[in-house]
């Protein structure tokens, strides 16, 4: 098995999680190995780990982009997950693809030819389940195209409230009806996440806020609110410390980045605010909402806009807090991008009149009518019109989903 998640801090915890579940399994015979792959794996351990899943030793790893590399083969891969499917590219998730498939010569003696093989036994592809708390428009599209079959959790876990999202133009009463919101959450005890877009001010972007920047005035703003600072260009223990810290409640205002959007599970923390909110996708600000409501208190998300005229499309976050539904509102924004190709986003060229968004009905029709036929004839030999057809349309990339 393997999976893998984008950030190392998610893999860590599914590690840790994953090692916890499996200390409770009786008998150690059944117990299968486990190991964490890293791009802070030390160079000796990644080389132990990477011969161990090709000899089958490991039979299960949580890991980075690093099992994306050329170097990490597996021996006898039979499930794959990938966790928040939407932070990976095409070409990331097709490099994944590409390690689906399991020569049977590796799993056989070395002193077996390949050529023994049967053509049925050269490959095995094994089940793949890939999670998102918000499909993109692309992930919507393949599922309607019936190369992923779809299961919805709509329930919030037990014990979690609905997080009370507003959209306010970030003009100075915009400021003052936010900040004001704070000092009630600080003095009824919360802790408040403020989301930037960058660290530090840009001449070429001066209406963006900045982490860096904001963090003196918002120490003088809240005074006796201890502060804290996290982006991506802070080393590994800085990180740590600065959201151990939050965590604790050393500190009770993290100001920070997008570096926040996964994994990152503080319980009591009950206010968000994202500054220039309309930088950020549609799937990332509802990531980011998800940082807060993960305890027993009622939370709030604020997204503040730099222009009233980006305010419509941060109002369907306001008015659902339902992954797919935003998923469908981004597809009919976006678009699903080429799904033979390397695109996310964008209308597709070959349908100039159907629209996937409104017809995706036909298409599920469609899906179930190609498994009818393949059902009766698996190589389309009692179809002889519809192989040729098929026969001149391009053929699925291999980078591609």
């Amino acid at each position: 098995a393997a999976f893998m998640v984008p950030t190392e801090i998610l893999a860590v915890q599914h590690y840790e999680h994953l090692t916890s579940l499996l200390e409770k399994l009786d008998g150690d015979e059944c117990k299968p190995n486990i190991a964490l792959l890293t791009g802070s794996t030390s160079t000796r351990e990644s080389r132990i780990i990477r011969n161990g899943l090709k000899t089958g030793e490991i039979s299960m790893v949580i890991g980075t982009h690093t099992l994306i590399a050329d170097k990490t083969d597996f021996s006898a891969l039979r499930i794959s997950v990938i966790d928040e499917q939407q932070r990976f590219g095409v070409i990331q998730r097709g490099r994944f693809n590409n390690k689906l498939y399991t020569s049977s010569s590796k799993l056989s003696d070395e002193n077996t030819s390949a050529d023994v093989a049967s053509d049925s036994e050269t490959f095995m592809a094994p089940h793949v389940l890939a999670m998102s708390a918000t499909p993109i428009p692309r992930t919507l599209a393949l599922a309607l195209y019936g190369d992923m079959s779809l299961t919805q959790i709509t329930d919030l876990p037990p014990g979690r409230q609905p997080i009370e999202t507003l959209a306010l133009e970030g003009n100075d009463a915009g400021f003052e009806t936010v900040f004001q919101m704070m000092r009630d959450e600080l003095m009824d005890g919360g802790k408040v996440y403020l989301v930037y877009p960058i660290i530090e001010e840009s001449e070429h972007l001066p209406q963006l806020h900045a982490a860096k920047a904001d963090f003196d005035s918002i120490k003088q703003k809240f005074e006796g609110y201890p502060c804290g600072l996290l982006h991506g260009r802070m080393k590994g223990n800085e990180k740590d410390e600065a959201l151990g810290s939050f965590r604790s409640g050393e500190t009770r205002i993290l100001l920070a980045t997008q570096v926040i959007e996964i994994g990152v599970d503080v319980p009591d923390a009950s206010m968000m605010i994202v500054m220039n909110a309309e930088r950020f996708g549609m799937s990332q600000l509802h990531q980011l909402r998800g940082r807060v409501g993960r305890g027993g208190k009622k939370s709030r998300c604020v997204f503040l806009s730099s222009t009233s005229s980006t305010l419509p499309r941060l109002k369907v976050l306001e008015n659902s807090s339902d992954g797919f539904h935003l998923a469908n509102a981004d597809l009919v924004m976006r678009g699903p991008g080429d799904l033979l190709g390397k695109k996310q986003s964008g209308h597709l060229p070959e349908f100039p009149i159907a629209r996937l968004e409104i017809d995706g009905s036909i298409l599920q029709e469609a899906h179930l009518a190609a498994l009818k036929v393949l059902g009766t004839s698996n190589d389309l030999s009692l179809f002889p019109r519809l192989k040729v057809e098929l026969s001149m349309r391009q053929p699925l990339c291999l980078l591609g989903d």
